[in-house]
């Protein structure tokens, strides 16, 4: 009998940042804004709890919050640390990072590479220099990494600032981060067509904001997207959009199976999934009988996902595979109690693959 593989939910934002209340390096779990989180949290006046009302006030669902003492690398970094006592987190934010910029790059990459361990998806936002489209490309000169600390395929940046009112002082527009309200609208674009949609364009409206701090022209957007920094627009008569999905990987050409968003963060669901949904195998003989259920589960999850519309292709054969046999699994494997399964999907075009290798468990020869 096939064991099913369910899919695991996509839009759990962490936020870890600073907040009024001091430091507690303890996740705190919002399910929902409302009464009791407007409680737990006070005042607003953190950019922590901005951010997480923006993420809400867009779409968001779930939001796990992790206060710290600064907004230091040091500090962050052990904020993440007590981020690995949630089981699922597929959304980093960080509300706030230090002024120092050489400490705010070391920030991000920390928190770029604890998104790869994690299979999360990191959302950067615009160094507070970056106040121009001139300042924009004067910092990319040097490539991403220098600019902002990371190129990883997990990280994703938008800009520039949002301008809305602010909620501490009745009349007063302020300038804020965009990545919370971004979040939001992922979390958003993952309930309403899927992880595999690309949450940009028209229907990727940043609810709450009034505009932006300063325009992007076409030029502007197609040479910033193509160094992996994703624009944020307006148009008359509308709020500000998001116009752009790539990732910060999108200016390394050896990256570029993971240049868009939208097809790292299925891969991610993809190997999470697939990875949780075949735990039980550890308790099973390393041989054919168990490749072969293991093909029909995950063969089963990918078809269903396939009907759904996450991959491209008219037919099964054009939008996924699913290898697990003795051509996957090397002797040392068998010996050790380990497998790999293969599985390819199609995100852009049928028949072109991006192959994810997923390591399993099972009992060794006796």
């Amino acid at each position: 009998m096939t064991r099913p593989i369910e899919g695991v939910g996509t839009n759990v934002a962490a936020f870890v940042g600073l907040a009024p209340d001091g430091p507690v390096e303890e996740p705190v779990v919002i399910d929902g804004w409302g009464t009791d989180e407007d409680e737990i949290w006070g005042s607003l006046k953190g950019s922590i709890g901005r951010s997480a009302r923006d993420f809400f006030e867009n779409g968001g669902r779930s939001a796990v919050v992790v206060r710290v003492s600064d907004a230091g690398s040091t500090a962050v970094r052990a904020g993440l640390a007590a981020l690995d006592a949630v089981d699922l987190v597929n959304l980093l934010v960080l509300p706030a990072t230090s002024d120092d910029e050489e400490d705010a790059r070391t920030t991000i990459a920390d928190a770029a590479e604890y998104c790869e361990h994690r299979r999360a998806m990191l959302l950067v936002d615009p160094p507070s220099s970056w106040t121009t489209p001139e300042a924009i490309a004067a910092a990319l000169a040097d490539g991403a990494a220098r600019a902002v600390g990371t190129t990883s395929p997990n990280a994703a940046l938008y800009a520039p600032r949002l301008r809305r009112g602010d909620p501490t002082q009745a009349g007063a527009t302020g300038t804020f981060p965009p990545s919370g309200a971004v979040a939001g609208v992922i979390a958003r674009t993952d309930e309403t067509q899927g992880v595999w949609a690309a949450p940009a364009g028209q229907e990727a409206e940043l609810r709450g904001a009034d505009d932006l701090e300063f325009a992007l022209d076409q030029d502007d957007v197609r040479e910033f997207g193509a160094r992996g920094v994703n624009a944020l627009r307006r148009f008359p008569g509308r709020r500000p959009i998001v116009w752009g999905a790539r990732t910060l990987a999108a200016g390394d050409p050896a990256a570029s199976e993971w240049r868009y968003v939208p097809v790292r963060r299925t891969a991610l669901f993809l190997e999470e999934s697939i990875e949780r949904g075949l735990a039980w195998t550890r308790f099973e003989p390393n041989d054919e009988p168990l490749w072969q259920e293991i093909r029909e589960s995950v063969g089963t999850f990918l078809h269903d996902l396939f009907r759904a519309g996450a991959f491209h292709g008219h037919s099964a054969s054009d939008a996924y595979f699913v290898r697990c046999d003795r051509d996957t699994t090397t002797q040392r494997e068998l010996d050790a109690g380990e497998l790999t399964v293969l599985v390819g999907f199609a995100p852009i075009r049928p028949s072109e693959f991006v192959v994810l290798r997923i390591r399993a468990r099972a009992l060794p020869p006796t």
